[in-house]
């Protein structure tokens, strides 16, 4: 079956400032791959607030890269959780594993993106995420994580950008992924070329020292450290009157948070701090209606250390969600060019949280 391309997020960053491996196959298609779950600390480092302003990245004007940097930026400074300084060590490790990815899904070695190498593959650089971050040159302290990707050609290097991280908004492992507490990135990127693999790769390596403590995984965050919002802070995304927002669920996400729904709505997320050990985001009520006063038929995800005190909510079946995070799952795709409203009611650790904001899909 022929996959329909993803939404890209550009007009909406423009106008209103915003895993193991699946994936097509040659002929056109998309897929991705994202990080493992964060590592919830068993006690508190020392985190630092989120930025709000960094250093200009060293990125080429016009390219994929640059888009990718200012495109993510512009979403994690709307939403709260902090801008990513540019890290070139990650972009070693970034770029090495695009060209792994590239060169092995053009020779038919690899059918989907992946984080894991194999050394007797063509552009092998190290097996995992924190092992070619190491090899880059990363301290051995420094935590470590990775979103992959791979899409549809594009027409400029401004493109590839945003549809590199356009993916991510509409989904529910990558948004909370691109939206946790990372200080830095590093990107990776290669372009179709004749002969070779039909769609792009991208990479984008994250990174984390603020606070860490403990021996990093292969591809994981701690929750507790790095960028951490004020605990009576409320993320959430879609952002509020944020416009031309996607309809439905990108294609292709693994791990697949919902298998059992066959066509997805928009992910709508809300996130609180969470940086003690079993700190919680539980729910009494999340809610998505129609501008006509229709409500959303949905299934509401959370962690399933909230199970026990959240109402009407489902148990994520991976495993992979962050304590401090509630997804709201539409059933179907949401309806063309509508205003929606999100209704949140729980609490973060037995403290009140509430809050309700509306969107407006795109066509």
């Amino acid at each position: 079956m022929k996959k329909k391309k993803n939404v890209s997020i550009l007009a909406v960053i423009s106008m209103s400032m915003v895993l193991t491996a699946c994936g097509g196959g040659a002929g056109g298609g998309n897929g991705s791959s994202a990080p493992a779950s964060a590592s919830q600390p068993a006690t508190s480092g020392t985190s630092v607030p989120p930025k709000t302003t960094i250093a200009n990245a060293t990125y080429a004007e016009g390219s994929m890269q640059a888009s990718a940097f200012s495109t993510l930026n512009a979403y994690r400074l709307a939403i709260g959780v902090g801008a990513l300084a540019q890290d070139s060590i990650l972009d070693t490790s970034a770029q090495a594993h695009s060209q792994y990815l590239y060169a092995n899904l053009s020779d038919g070695n690899l059918s989907a993106v992946t984080h894991n190498e194999v050394s007797t593959f063509a552009s092998y650089y190290a097996d995992t995420p924190l092992a070619r971050a190491q090899k880059a040159g990363a301290p051995v302290t420094e935590w470590i994580s990775e979103v992959v990707a791979e899409n549809f050609p594009q027409a400029s290097g401004n493109a590839y950008g945003t549809s590199c991280v356009g993916w991510d908004p509409n989904s529910v492992y990558h948004l909370q992924a691109v939206a946790g507490p990372q200080q830095t990135i590093g990107i990776g990127f290669n372009q179709p070329t004749a002969g070779g693999f039909a769609n792009y790769t991208c990479v984008l390596d994250f990174g984390q020292t603020a606070g860490v403590f403990g021996s990093p995984g292969p591809n994981t965050l701690e929750t507790g450290v790095g960028q951490q919002m004020a605990t009576t802070a409320i993320a959430h995304s879609p952002l509020s009157n944020e416009t031309n927002v996607a309809r439905s669920i990108s294609i292709g996400e693994s791990p697949n948070p919902a298998p059992d729904i066959a066509s997805p709505g928009r992910p709508i997320m809300v996130m609180v701090n969470a940086a003690q050990a079993g700190d919680v985001l539980t729910v009494s009520s999340f809610t998505l209606t129609a501008a006509n006063g229709t409500v959303v038929l949905a299934r509401v995800i959370v962690p399933s250390a909230a199970m026990t005190s959240s109402t009407g909510a489902t148990a994520d079946v991976n495993n992979a969600l962050f304590p401090g995070v509630a997804f709201l799952l539409p059933l179907a795709p949401l309806a063309a060019n509508t205003t929606y409203t999100a209704s949140f009611n729980g609490a973060r650790d037995g403290s009140p949280v509430s809050t309700a904001w509306t969107f407006t899909t795109g066509s």
